[in-house]
């Protein structure tokens, strides 16, 4: 074997690893963990050990199923493929998380109350692949799909961990509503760039957004609004709450967003996309682990 060869094979292992990682949703249950633990982390809050475990199944289960369910037979890119020559592995994925995530509730019997709407809230954002006509009616309303994805994080990551575990320090309706606020408008602004990228075939399918609805000029003012926002809140938690480095961990991801939309909208790619897109979501969880929250 010459050296090119060997180059080319270590490149394909590389390629097939990260194409599992990425494509199979253990990253983005990861994104979910560690965004679970920014809150955690911020709020001084001391969680029960299985629930981001439980986290992590329940995302994994959840993405699982929304792509096992999604028809990839005509997508050619990476995930496209993956997708299609990986069905089964998917729905392993799904049925396996499913069983670790009820051995789970026997540990989390406390917090059953809290936890059964992610699970009903998470199986309704795929419910309209299912070709039920029941759930086919869910597709009337898919242009808020993406918000409703936002919301179901922002209850998971950022209200979910304040449910099930009591801040050391008092704390205020006004602070937590902004930070919910805050968890809000980052993840709604990183699905309106999916949104962006797939705004032809949803035109195509019906299944409009406020991405497909918005032309190119219309989709920037509108993710500046969001930024803007964003900034207004994290202005709130600096004066009512965080130190600066907290500050800079959260604003960090935002600004990066802003900063290469140009690229992300003009040069679309799976791994720009599923990998540094997402991974933003648990940039500030990582950067927090660097320096003092207090």
């Amino acid at each position: 074997m010459s050296y090119s060869d060997m180059v080319k094979r270590i490149a394909l292992i590389f390629e097939g690893i990260l194409q599992f990682v990425l494509f199979s949703n253990a990253y983005i249950a990861l994104c979910a963990v560690m965004m679970c633990q920014t809150t955690a982390r911020l709020f001084k809050l001391n969680l029960p050990a299985s629930s981001l475990a439980f986290l992590f199944a329940g995302t994994l289960g959840s993405y699982s199923l929304h792509w096992y369910l999604t028809d990839s037979s005509i997508d050619s890119t990476n995930r496209g493929r993956w997708n299609q020559t990986h069905k089964q592995t998917l729905l392993g994925l799904f049925i396996g998380a499913v069983l670790v995530g009820l051995w789970l509730l026997v540990y989390l019997q406390a917090y059953v109350l809290d936890l059964l709407p992610v699970v009903l809230l998470t199986f309704l954002y795929s419910a309209p692949k299912i070709n039920w006509r029941l759930f086919s009616i869910l597709r009337r309303i898919a242009v808020f799909k993406s918000i409703y994805l936002a919301l179901i994080w922002t209850y998971v990551t950022a209200a979910l961990p304040l449910l099930m575990a009591i801040p050391v320090q008092p704390t205020s309706w006004v602070l937590i509503g902004t930070w919910l606020i805050n968890r809000f408008l980052l993840i709604y602004s990183i699905a309106l760039w999916f949104d962006y990228r797939d705004r032809a075939t949803d035109r195509q399918s019906k299944w409009l957004t406020i991405a497909s609805m918005l032309t190119e000029t219309q989709i920037r003012w509108f993710f500046y609004g969001l930024t803007l926002c964003f900034g207004l809140t994290i202005a709130i938690l600096y004066r009512q709450w965080l130190n600066v480095w907290p500050v800079v961990c959260l604003s960090v991801p935002m600004a990066l967003l802003g900063l290469t939309i140009r690229r992300i909208a003009t040069q679309p790619s799976d791994y720009g996309y599923y990998l540094y897109v997402d991974g933003l979501l648990m940039l500030s969880g990582i950067l927090l682990e660097f320096g003092p929250t207090s």
